[in-house]
């Protein structure tokens, strides 16, 4: 055990991080609490994506993981961080910075696996004991009680504990008080048809009175003979209400950016980057800003498709940079990918 995280007395069941909504393949991966704006955010020192706020909440409250954990307020507050080791299947705890300093050095987490030894088998046999212990409560009658039978068999396979699950009232409650906030990146978006697969997201403040949306690429198409735009389609949905949103779209090869915004949602201006030509179409009435160094002369910096997971919430990107400085804001969120095809704001 290593001062600088604290090793819990609970292991991980093998598919903990994907009920949590974790996709990556890292060996380490980490979990906190966003206050700022009540999401589950997820890190692997390459990827920065939010999860799955419910069973994050209904992990927390498990009769076995609260004592473990609620010294540390992970439900509440995103000083602490919950580390998984998917190899070994240990769980641990630490402050923010050391987590993130720590997935940032992988050697570093490689020598704390070694000096807590053991092995996944040993941890696949623990793991049977505590279930066996679980399943001969009968507790499942709480949560089919407590929330509707779909979502509870939904959770229950998601989570694999069996029937050892229980929402607690202050869950439920704690549910209700957040069921106004929506994350602003789909539990489903992706690069779509043709795209590269290679989504990345981030997620930042939205304590302003108006929110900055930014969907980066590198291309929408590999083909690029003639700088076909009519072949460089990329669809956006505006479906989000919360607030006015500056909507900024970056790619480095032409684009025409097809945008659709739902009833109700409030797109203040549209801010366009690339290298080569790109054009929006699809919306009327809405500030245009071309910024492209084949059609204007000038770009309001790189192009960013991926995002650094590394730098945090203060990414060195120049784009985010001019675009919370020119637009007096903070950036609310990110996504993006190499080869994009369609994407979504909620």
């Amino acid at each position: 055990m290593s001062n600088l995280v604290q090793r819990l007395e609970i292991t991980a069941h093998p598919q903990l991080e994907k009920s949590l909504g974790y996709r990556g393949d890292s060996r380490w991966v980490a979990w906190r609490w966003e206050p700022d704006i009540d999401q589950l955010i997820s890190s692997d020192g390459k990827t920065v994506g939010t999860g799955n706020n419910m069973a994050w909440l209904v992990f927390l409250q498990h009769d076995l993981v609260d004592p473990a954990v609620q010294e540390y307020n992970l439900g509440e507050g995103d000083r602490y961080w919950l580390l998984l080791d998917t190899e070994t299947r240990n769980l641990y705890v630490g402050e923010g910075k050391t987590v993130q300093s720590l997935l940032e050095q992988p050697e570093s987490l490689g020598l704390l696996a070694c000096l807590d030894g053991g092995n996944a088998d040993q941890t696949g046999e623990t793991w049977q004991q505590t279930l066996s212990q679980l399943t001969a409560k009968p507790v499942v009658r709480h949560l089919t009680n407590a929330l509707p039978f779909g979502i509870a068999a939904a959770l229950i396979g998601a989570l694999g504990i069996g029937t050892g699950l229980w929402v607690v009232p202050a869950v439920q409650q704690k549910l209700a008080e957040k069921a106004a906030f929506i994350s602003p990146i789909s539990s489903g978006a992706n690069c779509g048809l043709g795209g590269s697969d290679d989504f990345s997201a981030y997620i930042g403040s939205s304590s302003g009175n108006k929110e900055l949306h930014l969907i980066g690429v590198y291309e929408a198409n590999a083909d690029h003979k003639n700088r076909d735009l009519s072949k460089s389609a990329i669809e956006v949905k505006v479906e989000r209400r919360n607030k006015p949103i500056i909507l900024a779209l970056s790619a480095y090869e032409p684009v025409q950016w097809n945008i659709t915004a739902e009833p109700g949602a409030v797109i203040e201006k549209i801010i366009v980057n690339g290298y080569h030509n790109q054009t929006v179409s699809g919306v009327s009435g809405i500030p245009v800003e071309e910024h492209s160094y084949e059609e204007t002369g000038d770009n309001l910096g790189d192009f960013i498709y991926k995002w650094d997971a590394t730098a945090g919430s203060s990414n060195t990107s120049s784009l985010v940079t001019k675009l919370e400085q020119g637009n007096r804001t903070s950036l609310t969120s990110f996504q993006g990918c190499y080869r994009g095809k369609n994407f979504s704001i909620n």
